[in-house]
C-alpha cells in the first residue's frame, strides 16, 4: 500500500516537472514568436490609398481631360503609385526620393475613354506590398453631334457657367466650346447659356437628368468569356474566418514574410452564377479572401477560401445580388496579404435575389412665393434625426419664379433610401427656410403619411404651409431593382467616442528623425457602436472622403496613417455598416496639423583640384595640408562649420576628388554628425531675399610660412520668393563653379535645397547638424 503511494508520488512529481519544463520552454518561445509575427505584420501592412479627386459616377464627355488626385499613406515608404482605368495601366509617378516616402500625394491626367470605366490608384511601398482605392466608376459620354438638339437656359442670381456645367453633367470646357462667347469672367442673371437638351420623356416633357451614375458597367477585360482551367474550384472555408489574428503556436520560429500578390484576375457572369480566375503566385498563403463592392458602396468579404496550388486558381458561386459590381481576391499569409487587380461585372437584374427591403424617396420638384431665391429644408423619415436639403451647410436650392432648380442637387442630396417601415406606411416630416435678398424666413413645416399602394414611383405632393414638394416613392433591393449603390440608414445609431491613440512611446526626434516621423504619422482609431443591427464592418472616413474599411461585427479600431506631417486639417468620422445599408456618420474627431517652416539648406559634396602652388616651384602640386570653413548666411542669420584645422588638417592633392563629408571631418570636431550641411530657417513670407554661401580652404605649411588660400568660392543665389526658390531648386538642385585662388584652381559642386518641396516637410537633418549662429 504504501509502495504504490509512493509510486503515485513520484509520477505526480515527475508529471508536473515536465510540464514546468515545457512551460518554461514554449513561454519563451510563445512570446518570441508572438513578437516576431507582429513585427512582421508591421513591417508587411499595405498602404491605405483613397482618391480624393473625383467623386465617384461622375460623367464627362468622352476624350475630356479629367484630373484624378489620391493619397497613398504607410508605416513602410512607398516608392511608386499607380493609375488604373478599364482593366488596364494608364500611369505610373514614381517618389522623387528614391526610398520612398511615407505620405505620398500622386495626381494624374486622364483622358477619358468612352462608356463606362472602373477606375482606382494602386500604390507600392519599397517592400513590394500593394494597396488599392475603392474602385469608382467614370462615364464618358459624346457630345451632341452636329443637329442634335440644344436648348438655351437661362443664367440665375448668383450662378456661374459652372454652376451650370455642375447641373447638366457637363465638363467646363465643354460648355465653354458650346458657348464661345460668353468668355470666363462673371455674367448677369438672364444671360442665355447653350446646353445639350436632356432625352424627353415618356409624356414629351424633358427629363430630369441622371444623377446616380452609370447602371451598366463596361465588359470585364479582354471582353470574352472566363475559361475554366483544368484543376478543381477553390473550396469556401466555413465559417468565415477572424481577420488576422494571433497565430497557432509553432515549435520553429519562420522567417514571417507576406505572399506573393494575385495577378490577372478576370470575371464574368453567366446563367446569374460569377466566376473569377486569376493566376496564384504565393507559396505560402494560408487562404484566399473574395471581396465584393456594389458601386458607391462599401466592400464586403462574401468568402474565404483554401490556398492555392501554384498557377491558375477559380472560383464559382451565385450573383450576390444585381447590378454593376466589382471584385477582387486577396492572398492571405500569416505575415500580411496582397491584392488582386479589380474587376466589374454586370448582373441581371432579372438573376433571383432577396425580395425587395429598401424605400427610394427622391425630391423631384419645389415650388414657393416669387419672392424667395434661395432656399433649404430640413427631413425626417419616421422619426429619424433630420438631415438637411441640400447636405451641405453652405450651398442653398437656387429659386427662380417661384421654381425651386432641384436638377442641380446632387444624388445625395435629393436621393434618400430605407428600410421599409413595419407599418406599411411612410411618414415625412421636416421644415423649410427661404432667403429673400439679404432676409432670411421661416417658411414653416410639412408632413406626410404615404401608405404602400403610394409607393409606385408616381409623382406625391408633401404640402407645406407656403410651399409644395414634389416627391416619388418606390420599392427597391429586389428582383428587378437595379439599385446597387450604399444607402444611408438613419434607424442604424451612429459609433461613438471617436478617439485617437498614438502607438509606443515617442522616439527621440534629434537621434532618430525617421523612426519620430513614423511614430507621428500612424495612430490607432478607436471608437464604440451600441445597437442590434448585424454589421459587416465600419467605414472609416478623412475629411469627408471614404479613407478605409475594416470588416468584422466586433471591431472597434484600427491602424491609420495621417496624409501628411503639416499643414493639415484632420476630420476623421466612422460609420457602421451592415451590407449596403450605413449608419449616420459619428462625430468628427478633428484637429490642426503643426504649422511648417521654411528652410534653405546646402549640402557641399565635392571638390577637386586642377593645381595647387604649394611646393618649391610655382605649379607643383604637391600635397597640401588643408583645413577652413563653410559657411551659409541669410536675413542677418548664420550658419558655420569648420573644415578640419591648423592642427588635425587633411592632406589634399590635385586631381583627386575629394568629398567635402571627408575633407571636413576630424576626431577633435564633436556633434558633426554631417559635417557637410549646413540649415537655416527661412520666413515664408520672405521676399527678394539672397542667400550667401562662403567655401574656403588654405594649406597650412607650419613653420615653413603662412598659410596659402587654395579655394575661395564666395557665392550668392537671389530669389522673388519662396515659391520662386521651390520652382527653380525642386527637390534640390546641384551647382558646379570654378575658382582660381592665390595658390590653387579648383572645381567644387554643392547642392541647395529649400523646404518644404515635394519631396519632404523639412531637412532630413535634425538642429545640432546647423551651425546656426545669430
Amino acid at each position: 500500500m504504501n509502495k504504490r503511494r509512493g509510486c503515485i508520488k513520484w509520477a505526480t512529481v515527475t508529471v508536473v516537472t515536465l510540464v514546468v519544463l515545457t512551460l518554461v520552454v514554449l513561454c519563451p518561445l510563445t512570446f518570441l514568436y508572438s513578437r516576431q509575427l507582429d513585427q512582421a505584420r508591421a513591417a508587411f501592412e499595405a498602404p491605405t490609398v483613397y482618391i480624393t479627386q473625383p467623386a465617384s459616377d461622375l460623367s464627362l464627355p468622352t476624350d475630356s481631360g479629367l484630373l484624378v488626385a489620391a493619397t497613398a499613406v504607410g508605416r513602410t515608404p512607398i516608392t511608386r503609385v499607380e493609375l488604373w482605368a478599364a482593366g488596364e495601366l494608364v500611369e505610373t509617378q514614381e517618389s522623387y526620393v528614391p526610398e520612398g516616402t511615407s505620405a505620398f500625394d500622386a495626381s494624374f491626367q486622364l483622358i477619358v475613354p468612352e462608356g463606362a470605366n472602373l477606375l482606382y490608384v494602386r500604390a507600392v511601398n519599397s517592400a513590394g506590398i500593394i494597396g488599392q482605392s475603392m474602385p469608382l466608376v467614370i462615364v464618358g459620354e459624346a457630345l451632341s453631334p452636329p443637329g442634335e438638339a440644344l436648348v438655351e437656359v437661362t443664367l440665375e442670381d448668383g450662378q456661374t457657367l459652372e454652376d451650370v456645367a455642375d447641373s447638366h453633367q457637363l465638363d467646363p470646357g465643354a460648355l465653354q466650346e458650346l458657348n464661345p462667347d460668353l468668355g470666363a469672367e462673371e455674367l448677369p442673371p438672364g444671360t442665355s447659356v447653350t446646353v445639350p437638351a436632356w432625352p424627353e420623356g415618356e409624356e414629351g416633357q424633358e427629363a430630369i437628368p441622371p444623377s446616380i451614375g452609370p447602371s451598366v458597367p463596361p465588359p470585364a477585360p479582354g471582353g470574352g468569356s472566363v475559361p475554366v482551367p483544368p484543376v478543381p474550384p477553390l473550396n469556401p472555408i466555413q465559417p468565415l474566418p477572424p481577420p488576422i489574428g494571433p497565430a497557432p503556436l509553432v515549435v520553429v520560429l519562420p522567417p514571417f514574410q507576406p505572399p506573393a500578390a494575385p495577378t490577372n484576375l478576370q470575371g464574368q457572369v453567366e446563367n446569374c452564377v460569377v466566376r473569377l480566375r486569376w493566376n496564384d503566385n504565393a507559396t505560402n498563403e494560408i487562404r484566399y479572401d473574395v471581396w465584393m463592392a456594389p458601386m458607391g458602396g462599401s466592400p464586403r468579404l462574401i468568402a474565404s477560401l483554401q490556398p492555392a496550388g501554384d498557377g491558375p486558381a477559380w472560383v464559382e458561386f451565385p450573383a450576390p445580388q444585381v447590378g454593376g459590381l466589382s471584385f477582387w481576391v486577396e492572398a492571405v499569409s500569416l505575415a500580411g496579404k496582397q491584392p488582386s487587380n479589380i474587376v466589374w461585372v454586370e448582373v441581371d437584374p432579372s438573376c433571383p435575389t432577396a425580395a425587395p427591403n429598401r424605400l427610394q424617396i427622391e425630391v423631384v420638384d419645389m415650388s414657393m412665393g416669387r419672392a424667395y431665391d434661395r432656399a433649404y429644408c430640413y427631413v425626417s423619415f419616421e422619426g429619424t434625426p433630420e438631415v438637411r436639403m441640400p447636405g451641405d451647410d453652405s450651398k442653398f436650392v437656387q429659386v427662380s419664379g417661384g421654381k425651386a432648380n432641384i436638377a442641380a442637387w446632387s444624388a445625395a442630396d435629393r436621393k434618400f433610401t430605407l428600410p421599409i417601415p413595419g407599418d406599411d406606411s411612410l411618414e415625412i416630416t421636416g421644415e423649410c427656410w427661404g432667403w429673400a435678398g439679404q432676409r432670411l424666413s421661416d417658411l414653416g413645416s410639412f408632413s406626410g403619411a404615404y401608405a404602400r399602394e403610394t409607393w409606385d414611383g408616381t409623382r406625391r405632393s408633401l404640402m407645406g404651409e407656403a410651399y409644395e414638394i414634389g416627391v416619388t416613392i418606390q420599392v427597391v433591393g429586389g428582383t428587378g431593382s437595379r439599385v446597387t449603390y450604399r444607402y444611408r440608414d438613419s434607424t442604424m445609431p451612429a459609433p461613438y467616442n471617436l478617439r485617437e491613440q498614438m502607438l509606443g512611446a515617442e522616439p527621440n526626434r534629434d537621434l532618430y528623425p525617421e523612426s519620430w516621423e513614423l511614430w507621428f504619422l500612424n495612430r490607432r482609431l478607436r471608437w464604440d457602436w451600441a445597437g442590434s443591427q448585424q454589421l459587416t464592418g465600419f467605414t472609416i472616413f478623412l475629411n469627408g472622403k471614404e479613407y478605409k474599411s475594416v470588416h468584422g461585427a466586433n471591431v472597434r479600431g484600427t491602424t491609420v496613417t495621417l496624409p501628411a506631417l503639416y499643414d493639415r486639417r484632420i476630420r476623421w468620422q466612422v460609420a457602421a455598416d451592415a451590407g449596403e445599408a450605413q449608419s449616420p456618420l459619428s462625430q468628427e474627431l478633428a484637429y490642426d496639423l503643426p504649422k511648417s517652416g521654411a528652410y534653405v539648406q546646402v549640402k557641399f559634396d565635392k571638390i577637386y583640384w586642377t593645381y595647387t602652388h604649394d611646393g618649391w616651384l610655382s605649379g607643383d602640386c604637391a600635397t597640401c595640408e588643408a583645413y577652413g570653413y563653410l559657411r551659409l548666411e541669410m536675413a542677418g542669420q548664420m550658419a558655420s562649420k569648420s573644415c578640419a584645422h591648423q592642427d588635425h588638417n587633411n592632406d589634399v592633392k590635385c586631381g583627386n576628388t575629394y568629398e567635402f563629408s571627408n575633407l571636413c571631418s576630424s576626431d577633435w570636431i564633436e556633434n558633426e554628425d554631417v559635417p557637410n550641411v549646413l540649415i537655416l530657417p527661412l520666413d515664408k513670407e520672405s521676399k527678394n531675399f539672397t542667400i550667401n554661401l562662403w567655401v574656403g580652404v588654405r594649406d597650412w605649411d607650419g613653420g615653413w610660412g603662412p598659410g596659402h588660400t587654395i579655394a575661395d568660392y564666395p557665392l550668392d543665389h537671389t530669389f522673388s520668393s519662396l515659391q520662386h526658390a521651390q520652382s527653380v531648386l525642386g527637390c534640390g538642385k546641384q551647382f558646379h563653379e570654378w575658382d582660381s585662388s592665390e595658390a590653387g584652381s579648383s572645381s567644387m559642386y554643392y547642392t541647395l535645397t529649400v523646404y518644404p518641396n515635394t519631396c519632404g516637410q523639412e531637412p532630413t537633418y535634425m538642429g545640432k547638424d546647423w551651425g546656426v549662429h545669430h
